[in-house]
């Protein structure tokens, strides 16, 4: 069984000089009840339950699209607030049904939805609807279970879309045949509302459908929530079903223009071996997997390539790719032979490419429901491993990815309870734990960034890219495509004019595709911290399946500038202390960089120094929050000559009677306090 593993994404909207953005958190999110293989009701039921945290204090409406059900909550910050939702809201059959489950928020927040009944449980992290996007593939599993094909309520391979808006076309071509006879590789068309949800079931492994939004009369394409998995399924060997124990599968799908070409994935701790699917949205992608070319699928294959693993590996590929990690059932090996003393149940992870990483997730393990060992895979660039801290403490216990050069990996067992991992470079991360027919997993922080179409903040100094800004820092703002407009128009704040036939200030090409850089007319300067929106609604020549105009938005924060400080004693000879004093001011710092002016540095936050001699040294202190904004301390330390000591004493000591020792020293009023040690113990 999977319980939930409540993840709390703290900020992590930026980080120097790459292009990063943590887009789990929103305040606006979709979701489904999507059918379990116990329906509802009875001692064996499904319940759904919504996990909701932010780290500020905010307020959360949960409603049913059909009116049925509404409630708000309050959530206090780096605090977790439950909402059940009705069993009613469950979907069970095929076709569309007015059942989308709607949250906001006044302020971002991450939210959790969690399906589960008794051993069957399955949960996923949700996506806000400014991460949405308009064309998805399921990603599903071969659909076996402990649930014979002849049993009155079978188990079946599911996906479901939620429209976020009135008059959703979206167009669906499924892999495989639909329970309601829909043939295979046919494309169909289903006009949703906002909030309607179509589901789809089939007794075979629907990885592979297709699902887009697409135009009519030319309007924009429109934003749609997919969610894939299984009412309940095995991973393994099926060689004896009393062995095969099941779970259900439930996980909100990456839109396809979110993933990546690099992927380094960790085998999961504790467990024999792991499962990969490779998911390829062109047949004609060359992957190769730890350098060797992998063999793709023929015409008549699902688009995907599996394989088993028990190492590091890295995956790479000419065109967009999505990665896709399976815990097995419970007792698999690859041999095909149970193993007594394996524990865990099957779970789909989706993961990150290293061209997406997130700097600062906080993260809860749970032990409920027998779960006894949790887990952080983490994945980071070796250069960046020194300033990596997890709970606040350095940790530096990683080991070079064998087939993957300048890039780390660790597995790090932790304790139930909340933790937080940094890294101002950024890293990929996912969190699991494992117990008897028990597991859970996710990808630790999620960034879903459009690779080739996307505004961000540019500084012409540094040639620095970025994902938010700080108060009173100038930012130039820039818009990249991989097309020519006709016309942009900005809205920064309040729409601006129109500019037809805008001229790209540069242009380059990355992995084969030409991309054309925009920037705004005028730098623009944010004077209160906060969380803002800019929209560039582009218009083109040539009309595609979403039509010849299009919204690019782009969501960022504004936080305050830190305010380095810290203080500082020391002698010569021993450790000095160092304490890190500085006001985040309402932030999270991500990068201490310390210069002790001897000719060495640290990146711990409270690092030990010791200096081999007096003098006096000019210490610097330069910290980093997670928007990128920086501050530096500098200051003198001294370090003083030691005190010069001796003490005198009676030349003659009976055994017996007192005896007076009196020290000497130019320095006696520089004494504190004293310590004899008189050598009888």
């Amino acid at each position: 069984m999977k319980r939930l593993l409540l993840i709390l994404f703290l900020l992590a909207f930026a980080f120097p000089a790459i292009s990063q953005n943590s887009t789990s958190k929103g305040t606006e999110f979709w979701t489904a009840y999507m059918e379990h293989i116990n329906g509802v009701g009875g001692d064996r039921g499904s319940q759904m339950e919504l996990y909701i945290t932010s780290d500020v204090n905010t307020t959360v409406t949960v409603e049913v699209v059909d009116g049925s059900f509404q409630t708000t909550a309050n959530v206090v910050a780096n605090a977790v607030t439950s909402v059940s939702i009705p069993t009613t809201t469950h979907i069970s059959g095929e076709g569309k049904f007015l059942k989308g489950i709607h949250i906001s928020a006044e302020k971002p927040v991450a939210v959790y939805a969690h399906i589960y009944s008794f051993s069957v449980s399955g949960a996923t992290l949700l996506l806000p609807v400014n991460t949405m996007g308009k064309e998805y593939y399921s990603i599903n599993y071969y659909q076996l279970s402990n649930i014979p094909a002849s049993a009155q309520v079978p188990s079946l391979s599911i996906f479901d879309i939620v429209a976020t808006e009135d008059n959703t076309t979206v167009e669906v071509t499924p892999a495989q045949q639909l329970t309601d006879g829909k043939p295979k590789d046919i494309p169909f068309t289903i006009t949703l509302q906002k909030g309607e949800v179509y589901q789809a079931r089939s007794f075979f492994d629907l990885t592979g459908s297709r699902i887009r939004s697409v135009s009519i009369n030319n309007d924009e394409c429109k934003k749609i929530a997919v969610f894939s998995g299984s009412s309940k399924i095995g991973i393994g060997c099926n060689d004896d079903p009393e062995q095969f124990s099941s779970d259900n599968l439930f996980q909100q799908v990456y839109p396809t223009a979110t993933w990546g070409k690099n992927y380094i994935t960790t085998p999961l701790a504790g467990r024999n071996y792991d499962i990969f699917r490779v998911i390829l949205s062109d047949r004609n992608t060359n992957v190769t997997l730890n350098g060797t070319p992998l063999t793709l699928p023929s015409a008549s294959e699902p688009a995907f390539i599996e394989f088993t693993s028990t190492i590091p590996n890295n995956i790479q590929a000419d065109k967009p790719i999505q990665v896709v990690q399976y815990a097995v059932t419970q007792g698999q090996n690859l041999t095909c032979t149970v193993d007594p003393n394996d524990q865990g149940d099957p779970e789909m992870i989706f993961l990150n490419p290293v061209e997406q990483t997130v700097n600062n997730v906080t993260l809860f393990s749970t032990s409920k429901f027998l779960i006894n060992r949790n887990y952080v895979n983490v994945v980071i660039k070796t250069a960046d491993v020194p300033g990596f801290r997890l709970d606040n403490t350095s940790y530096t216990n990683f080991a070079p990815v064998p087939a993957s050069t300048g890039y780390s990996y660790a597995r790090i067992a932790v304790l139930p309870g909340s933790h937080t991992i940094t890294a101002a470079g950024g890293f990929n991360a996912i969190a699991y734990g494992f117990g008897d027919h028990e597991s859970y997993g996710y990808s630790a922080g999620t960034n879903l960034q459009n690779l080739n179409e996307f505004i961000e903040f540019h500084n012409p100094v540094t040639s620095e890219n970025k994902k938010a800004g700080c108060v009173g820092i100038t930012e130039h703002i820039r818009l990249t495509l991989p097309y020519e407009p006709t016309r942009i128009e900005w809205t920064v704040g309040n729409p601006q004019p129109p500019i037809n036939n805008p001229q790209f200030i540069t242009s380059y090409t990355k992995d084969g595709v030409m991309l054309y850089v925009y920037e705004y007319p005028g730098p623009i300067v944010y004077g209160i911290k906060g969380d803002y929106s800019i929209k560039a609604t582009i218009y083109t020549n040539s009309a595609d399946v979403c039509g010849s105009k299009k919204d690019i938005v782009f969501d960022f924060n504004i936080a305050d500038i830190p305010v380095a400080q810290f203080t500082a004693t020391a002698c010569p000879g021993e450790p000095a202390v160092f304490t890190n004093t500085t006001d985040a001011r309402g932030s999270t710092i991500t990068s201490w960089q310390w210069d002790f002016g001897d000719g060495t540095t640290s990146v711990l936050q409270n690092p030990p120094h010791t200096y081999a001699n007096p003098g006096n040294y000019p210490v610097k202190l330069t910290v980093t929050n997670v928007n990128g904004c920086t501050d530096e301390y500098s200051t003198t330390v001294n370090v003083p000559v030691p005190p010069a000591f001796n003490f005198t004493y009676p030349s003659t000591i009976c055994a017996g009677q007192g005896v007076t020792f009196t020290p000497t020293s130019a320095q006696m009023s520089e004494v504190l306090s004293w310590e004899w040690d008189f050598g009888d113990g």
